[in-house]
């Protein structure tokens, strides 16, 4: 019973961890087939048409066959440290489908970068393992993003690239993570001039790759020489702004261009060729009508396919732009599907095994009793968990709503005062991706800088954007997130306009392929008063949700720790005042165990020490009770034994009812004083009622002691029953015999005649029960079995036995043990019209008589086979050297007579081979 109830509760532990392991299976319905793709930031592929995505803004890496079936989806903050913010950041992929992802690692507000780091993901991301690993200062001051990008896979070798102030560095490492241990092989490093500001890089070739600048330029790095300018051709001052450029064969440089709202293509083979436009938004716009674009984030070209990234789509296209597929989605596989179900099957079954656990303890293992301290621990830790649980939550949702409108409010007051921080002539000055890092550009940043240095590590995430407001089009001039260009165009949305044409401070969150993010806007104001600008202010959610969810644990453990205290006072009260309970249930136990002299006593004043002291009094009458019914119970169990009681199933005098009965294989023992009639002749009355007694204390106790009862007396004499072992009833009757040798000797010591008794066992069916009327009942024997008995007690005079057995009675008996007995073969007595197989146990006779029996005894029973046979003369013969040893063997007597006479005058036809007793 125990092993079920571990198993229960294994199997309840085994629910609980499986919920755990898959908790992130919690926010996906168990029916949903499709997931659809959202601000998706990075795209790559490998040679087998796999798909990599970085999406929910950088926070998950997915992974999807060629035919849209997910394979894996990981989570950015899998093993993210505490107080830290983990985000992907690049993506590559081997023919052998193992992906490699960069990881930067952000501070608890999402913003300030302490570290990146590469790994590999197997190909079905159950294993991720460490390429390489960099941490950062405090005095680098990276925001957001870190050095490292630009991975690549060739050839078992792992490309990427390392921005530093001044130069760009080209690493290489093992794919293999226990290669990888070795380092990083330095393939090249170019020192860039001061005005060069590197941006972004790409190319795997040491002699040939390419990087853009934060001015909008894209070059060439070659062998010799200085780098070389490819776009634009002509150093003039242009919107356009080449970004998340991509090369696959070292000659054709694919970007973006915002301005142009396109995917471009640039041969550097040929210099001054114009950049090719592949994939436009107006011809999205025309061929899927009704759809709504979001901006491209990212291209990728593999096997000559173009893969372009929107924020919430997948775009491939084959080389000369023509747009083979849009996917804005992908399915989840059965596998998955079913796990989910699984998984809300599991959800409801832990309730439900909880359930039957507890409910199999109460009432298996606790019987259905249960202390009061867990019934009242049963209701008050539900009770205080959920109390608890609802003020935390209630403290946590006020407290979130209120740092969100603190927040708020904090933000559009720094947006309001914006336009003191940037000078409108800065502003106006800066016209192209040309001015970045000018005079007016260095004024702004400075302004910024200085603004949220002053705040030092109370900046808490806040950062700061400021956008040109130029012929209707908004622009993004000075950013403190090194990853936004300058002069990258800004979607005009309703709370820009309202800060545009009114001069409102707007504030509200957004998310986008970069993140989630809570944002302020206030105007800015050129020389001549009218608005050219907007500045933002805005702080990272994911940063603060993390934080928020840090105070959420801390007050959960604080609340929990209260919880604690609290149920540990209320146990400690409760065990105290359970204590004088406790010892009033010892007492009752006791009480219950039979102790009657028990008393409880209780040192408290209160309404338990009433009931100590009512228990007392009950304590005292029932002793008093129990005293008196014993002494009836014993008088009871004078006329009817217990162990009567026993066989009927009863327990108790009160129990038995007329007619109750039951029939079993008893051992039956019937003792009786021989030539009775003619002792008590010469006995008055009261004599003979004397000797009965004297004579039935003697044998009646040896009955009881070996587990007998006494069922009728029969004058001087017994019937006994044998409930339990048959050779109980041959212990009691060898027992007799001896004690009729002590007694016989006091009574010659006291001038009287020695007395004889003779005894049989036989086993058989017999019924027990009670008979007679309402008014007088008594518990009898009804059996042939009985009969038997009686008759057999009287035969045994007859053949000389004082321990006459039924070969029944003998074979019932144990085997080993070790009896003193002979056989006197088939016996028929008068009347019966059966034979029986008898014999004489003369364990218990005088040792003269034994010995002679023990020396006579094969002799004896050769004759007894003799005479079976029929050879009446050898029979005669056998017996006749009998008697001669022992004269007083009436059993060989008996057979000589009978062996003498049938082989004088032969035997009847019906002669079944038994001795005659009459």
């Amino acid at each position: 019973m125990k092993t079920k109830f571990i198993l229960m509760l294994l199997l309840t532990a085994s629910l609980v961890v499986g919920l755990f392991a898959y908790r992130d299976l919690w926010t996906l319905k168990p029916y949903a087939v499709n997931a659809a793709y959202t601000n998706i930031s990075r795209v790559a592929a490998d040679g087998q048409g796999f798909v990599y995505t970085i999406t929910d803004s950088k926070r998950t890496l997915i992974k999807v066959d060629p035919n849209g079936e997910l394979v894996y989806k990981v989570s950015s903050n899998r093993d993210a440290e505490r107080n830290t913010i983990q985000m992907f950041n690049s993506v590559a992929a081997d023919e052998q489908g193992n992906a490699y992802a960069l990881l930067t690692i952000l501070d608890s507000y999402g913003f300030k970068v302490s570290g990146e780091r590469i790994v590999k993901l197997s190909a079905d991301g159950s294993r991720q393992s460490v390429l390489y690993e960099a941490s950062y200062s405090d005095a680098e001051n990276l925001l957001r993003v870190g050095k490292i990008q630009s991975l690549k896979v060739i050839d078992g070798y792992l490309y990427f690239f390392r921005k530093e102030a001044d130069s760009a560095v080209l690493l290489r490492s093992s794919a293999e993570p226990g290669a990888a241990k070795g380092g990083v092989e330095v393939m090249r490093t170019i020192e860039m001039p001061p005005d060069r500001y590197v941006f972004e890089m790409t190319g795997s070739d040491p002699e040939h790759f390419y990087f853009t600048t934060k001015r909008g330029r894209l070059f060439q790095a070659g062998v010799i020489g200085a780098p070389t300018q490819l776009y634009p051709a002509a150093n003039t001052a242009q919107l356009n702004f080449p970004v998340q450029i991509y090369t696959n064969d070292g000659t054709h440089v694919y970007f973006i261009d915002y301005h142009n709202e396109a995917v471009q293509r640039l041969n550097s083979a040929v210099p001054g060729d114009p950049a090719e436009l592949l994939i436009k938004m107006d011809t999205l716009r025309t061929n899927y009508p009704g759809t709504e674009w979001s901006d491209f984030t990212d291209v990728f070209v593999r096997d000559g396919t173009i893969i372009a990234a929107m924020e919430d789509a997948i775009i491939q296209a084959d080389p000369s732009g023509t747009i083979r597929t849009v996917t804005d989605s992908y399915h989840y596989p059965w596998s998955a599907i079913l796990l989910r179900f699984c998984y809300w099957g599991v959800i409801i079954a832990i309730p439900l095994m909880v359930f039957l656990t507890m409910r199999y303890a109460y009432i298996h293992l606790m019987k259905r009793s249960v202390s009061l301290l867990v019934k009242q621990l049963g209701v008050l830790i539900p009770i205080i968990l959920v109390a608890m649980i609802g003020l935390s939550y209630t403290i946590y949702v006020s407290f979130s709503n209120k740092m969100v409108e603190e927040m708020r409010g904090e933000l559009e007051l720094l947006a309001g005062n914006g336009k003191y921080l940037v000078a409108g002539a800065d502003l106006e000055r800066i016209n192209s991706p040309l001015d970045f890092m000018s005079d007016s550009y260095r004024s702004i940043k400075r302004r910024m800088n200085d603004l949220f240095s002053q705040a030092g590590e109370n900046r808490n995430g806040l950062y700061s954007t400021v956008y040109r407001y130029v012929d209707g089009a908004l622009y993004t001039i000075a950013d403190d997130d090194d990853s936004v260009t300058i002069y990258k165009p800004f979607p005009t949305s309703e709370d820009n306009l309202q800060v545009l044409q009114h001069g409102s401070i707007v504030s509200g969150e957004w998310t986008d392929a970069t993140g989630e993010w809570m944002y302020a806007l206030g105007p800015l104001y050129g020389t001549n008063g009218d608005i050219i600008g907007i500045y933002e202010t805005g702080k990272d959610m994911n940063g603060f949700r993390q934080n928020m969810r840090n105070i959420l644990s801390q007050v959960l453990k604080l609340i929990g720790l209260v919880s604690l205290v609290i149920l540990i006072v209320v146990t400690a009260m409760t065990v105290y005042l359970l204590s004088s309970i406790r010892r009033l249930r010892r007492s009752v136990n006791l009480v219950a165990r039979g102790e009657w002299d028990t008393e409880v006593r209780i040192r408290t004043r209160d309404e338990v020490a009433e009931l100590g002291e009512r228990f007392n009094m009950m304590a005292g009458s029932i002793r008093k009770y129990i005293q008196e019914v014993t002494t009836l119970n014993d008088s009871y169990i004078r006329f009817v034994p217990q162990s009567f009681l026993n066989v009927l199933g009863k327990t108790s005098m009160t129990q038995v009812r007329l007619g109750d009965q039951v029939n079993r294989k008893m051992t039956v023992l019937v003792c009786n004083m021989r030539e009775f009639s003619g002792f008590s002749s010469a006995l008055s009355p009261e004599d003979n009622f004397r000797f009965i007694n004297s004579f039935l204390k003697q044998f009646g106790p040896i009955v009881r002691q070996f587990g007998g009862f006494t069922s009728r007396y029969l004058g001087p004499g017994l019937l006994a029953l044998f409930p339990n072992d048959p050779v109980d009833a041959l212990k009691t009757a060898v027992q007799m015999r001896g004690k009729l040798e002590d007694y016989n000797s006091h009574r010659q010591n006291s001038g009287y005649e020695p007395i004889d008794i003779g005894i049989s066992v036989h086993i058989g069916e017999v019924m027990i029960g009670i008979i007679g009327e309402e008014a007088r009942m008594e518990g009898s024997v009804v059996s042939d079995q009985v009969h038997l008995a009686s008759e057999l007690e009287k035969a045994s005079h007859q053949l000389g036995s004082s321990i006459l057995l039924t070969e029944e009675a003998l074979a019932a008996c144990k085997p080993g043990q070790r009896w003193h007995y002979r056989r006197l073969g088939a016996v028929q007595i008068h009347g019966m019209n059966r034979k029986l197989e008898l014999f004489d146990v003369y364990e218990g006779d005088p040792e003269p008589i034994r010995k002679l029996k023990r020396e006579t005894q094969q002799k004896f029973e050769q004759g007894v086979e003799l005479y079976r046979n029929g050879r009446f003369h050898d029979a005669r013969e056998a017996f006749v050297s009998v008697v001669r040893l022992n004269r007083n063997d009436l059993a060989a007597k008996l057979y000589f007579f009978a062996s003498d006479q049938y082989y004088q005058q032969g035997v009847a036809a019906d002669w079944n081979g038994a001795i005659q007793i009459q």
